[in-house]
């Protein structure tokens, strides 16, 4: 059974935190995450952290871009260490708002001094989660695409990773002019290399019952096998520690779960295979929540970052539960006016947290888990 052997919480400030990413480099731990003052507000900023225990936290940096910046996620290479994230702003097109979105990208040499934000690629193309792999930046981009880049700020068309459902590239390209989303097959995604060189994409999907998906590929990743999980894990982060595959995101609270010690909330960590996934831990989280960075440094244990409103809804921490009007407004800048009475999710208006734990998946003495 797996243990946490630590679970901090690294972020408590009263603003709603959301979308964390974790790396390591140069012998020191780097977390990013959104701070907004709710996670439907048009006023995010990029916030890193640096740390060398995984218990003392600074703040280095704050990154801004010209509208709402969020979703930022880390890649490093030897020499340089990359804050990819969204720009976000709603146009009217077409009769209703819809979300338009620019990548941008921030770079270091130290971590301390960054580079000014640096646009790539074109209009809705969103970059997910960026991994390096032999030198080379490969991202499963939320509209389906494999990309490619040497320098993590060119990037070139590799394959197209779903079904395109019959539509022709010219078509699909049309599509992504309206939204960022081409297929309701595809959305948040994550890729890693097996050591034989095949590489797996784990997708979350916006179809009625949003399945993950693993879809796979042998160089020269131009043609994709698929499988169909059977189970709900949004924005999936993966990671390899002891030869194994694991997969981390948002669970489905509803769903069956094995038996552990402490509340199974909805941040899952799952073990990922070619036919399917099996639970394996689910952190104490809930609200809005999840959405996590995930490494191993060390066989059989798990370093993963995530969010949650738990503290708040459990009544541990004083939140704010009051029907705010501002948060009407921010709503209907994101989406078609709401009707008369509407009032937004508090999950997804109220205050949350960043947490940090460390997760031995091969513990023995399952008393001790918590």
């Amino acid at each position: 059974m797996a243990q946490v052997l630590s679970n901090r919480t690294v972020v408590r400030d009263g603003w709603h935190n959301m979308c964390s990413d974790l790396c390591f480099w140069r012998d020191t731990f780097w977390l990013v995450y959104d701070r907004t003052s709710a996670h439907t507000a048009p006023d995010g900023v990029i916030v890193l952290l640096r740390s060398a225990d995984l218990r003392r936290w600074d703040e280095v940096a704050v990154f801004r871009t010209p509208n709402d910046a969020r979703d930022a996620k880390l890649a490093a290479t030897d020499d340089e260490l990359f804050v990819f994230c969204a720009d976000s702003r709603y146009e009217p097109i077409a009769g209703r708002k819809r979300q338009i979105i620019y990548p941008y990208v921030f770079v270091s040499d130290d971590g301390y001094s960054w580079s000014a934000p640096t646009g790539i690629l074109d209009r809705n193309y969103w970059l997910w989660r960026v991994r390096v792999h032999d030198g080379v930046f490969y991202c499963a981009e939320k509209g389906g695409e494999l990309l490619s880049s040497q320098d993590g700020r060119n990037w070139t068309f590799v394959s197209r990773i779903p079904d395109g459902e019959g539509a022709t590239p010219q078509e699909l390209q049309e599509a992504r002019e309206l939204d960022h989303r081409t297929t309701p097959r595809f959305n948040e995604a994550d890729v890693i290399f097996r050591p034989d060189g095949e590489l797996w994409c784990v997708s979350r999907t916006r179809e009625p019952d949003q399945h993950s998906l693993l879809y796979t590929s042998i160089p020269p990743y131009k043609e994709w096998s698929c499988v169909d999980l059977e189970t709900l894990i949004h924005c999936p982060a993966l990671c390899e520690s002891g030869g194994k595959v694991y997969a981390a995101g948002r669970r489905d609270p509803t769903a069956p779960w094995i038996p552990q010690h402490s509340p199974a909330g909805n941040t899952g960590i799952f073990l990922l295979g070619r036919d399917g996934v099996t639970p394996v831990f689910a952190l104490p989280s809930d609200g809005d929540a999840a959405y996590p960075g995930l490494l191993s440094l060390e066989a059989d244990r798990l370093i993963i970052s995530y969010y949650s409103q738990h503290a708040y809804l459990s009544g541990v921490v004083e939140g704010e539960k009051r029907h705010l009007p501002h948060m009407e407004r921010w709503g209907a800048l994101r989406r078609d006016a709401p009707p008369p009475g509407y009032e937004l999710s508090h999950f997804k208006t109220g205050p949350a947290d960043i947490f940090v734990a460390e997760v031995d998946l091969a513990a023995e003495n399952v008393e001790a888990s918590f």
